[in-house]
């Protein structure tokens, strides 16, 4: 009796094995089939485009996913939107099992660093990027950064075996990319020089600066002159130009976009980029930042740290009020919203979120910095949470 149930078991157990070695590997699905297949089973995606095999620029975008795996892609499409938008529909074929296998880290290590990209600066994007997946089937291998990815993990298994329906029509290769509301206007081809401008300002003298920094002097007399009022306490000067940068300024949408469509702004690093096409990147921003500062004569400095768990560049500023240091992020304060335009009144929530924040703060926030820096405890000038 005892042996007759442990043959039977043996025999459930090898059935099942059978069961789940025996999954269908072969398709006759093109990856434009499989991608097609998995966006049609999603909704709330912004409208995607596609990168395709044929493309000349194909390969360079692929060896972003997959690294040295690039060269033996023998098939493949890439879906994603222009904008600051996390998701894409990605498929590779490669030659071998064991190639498609080897895509899922390196698909698992660029969705990380998607989500790093958007991290502080977007946060749904963030998440969603956090839940995305990967995965691999037979030659194929594929990543799903997507509201659905159980649904887009479902329709690329259905995407394999005998009898397969027709696949939906892949739309995302008819249109082309639309020209951006917005083209990059590069500045001058000249460095921009801080003391020039703080110089400039304070002594009226402009007669050395170059093209590049009299624009970003003309426009921080702007800036001042519209926020800045007779009277004003420095917190309150302080926090003006941390709302003005919020609500009149960006983070570079090509820097979240990848650059697959749009063209990031050279300037984006400095405050010109800022002032005068109103993006920036954390540097931008807090390059921005400490000029302002600079002019108004609050004592400032810049911190160049990282963020994601150490993952990612990051930048951001202390000032000094009556003796005491606070932290900064302006970057942060200012959020990409995917979602629609957001009221006044989230906007102020978020422009102040980092504002004369601690050290503290900022450690448990995910911001961190080695060189050493005065620690942050004022908290008299903090904006109060509601």
């Amino acid at each position: 009796m005892k042996k007759s149930f442990s043959a039977f078991l043996a025999v459930i157990l090898l059935l099942t094995l059978i069961s789940g070695c025996g999954e269908p590997e072969d398709t006759a699905y093109s990856v434009r089939d499989i991608a097609a297949s998995v966006i049609s089973g999603q909704s709330g995606l912004p409208q995607l485009y596609a990168t395709d095999f044929t493309d000349p620029e194909f390969f360079e975008y692929a060896s972003i996913y997959l690294g040295d795996l690039a060269s033996s892609v023998t098939d493949g499409v890439i879906c994603a939107p222009i904008g600051p938008y996390a998701c894409e529909v990605d498929v590779f074929r490669f030659p071998d099992r064991d190639s498609a296998r080897s895509a899922v880290q390196s698909l698992t290590d660029y969705r990380d660093g998607r989500a790093g990209a958007f991290f502080g600066y977007a946060p749904e994007e963030a998440e969603l990027a956090e839940e995305g997946v990967a995965v691999s089937r037979g030659v194929f291998a594929a990543l799903f950064i997507c509201p659905d990815t159980d649904g887009a993990e479902k329709s690329f298994r259905n995407s394999f075996g005998d009898s397969l329906p027709e696949p939906p029509a892949l739309d995302v290769l008819a249109p082309p990319p639309p020209e951006p509301e917005k083209p990059v206007t590069p500045g001058p081809d000249e460095p921009y020089d801080h003391d020039a401008v703080v110089s400039a300002f304070k002594s009226g003298d402009e007669s050395d600066l170059t093209p590049k920094n009299l624009a970003i002097l003309n426009a921080c007399r702007a800036v001042l002159d519209a926020v800045i009022e007779d009277g004003m306490e420095p917190w309150e000067k302080e926090l003006a130009v941390n709302d003005w940068m919020v609500l009149n300024a960006q983070y570079d949408p090509a820097e979240l976009e990848g650059a697959r469509f749009l063209t990031p702004d050279p300037d984006n690093d400095n405050p010109y980029g800022l002032l005068i096409n109103g993006v920036g990147i954390c540097l931008g921003y807090a390059a921005t930042f400490q000029l302002l500062m600079d002019l108004l004569d609050i004592e400032c400095v810049t911190v160049r740290g990282r963020s994601h768990s150490d993952t990612e560049d990051h930048a951001w500023n202390q000032v000094r009020l009556d003796g005491d240091w606070y932290c900064v992020d302006v970057t942060w304060d200012d959020p990409v919203f995917t979602g629609g335009t957001p009221g006044m009144d989230v906007i102020m929530y978020y422009a102040r979120r980092y504002f004369n924040v601690t050290s503290d703060y900022m450690r448990a926030t995910d911001h961190q910095w080695t060189s050493p820096l005065p620690e942050a405890q004022g908290t008299k000038y903090a904006y109060p949470a509601d």
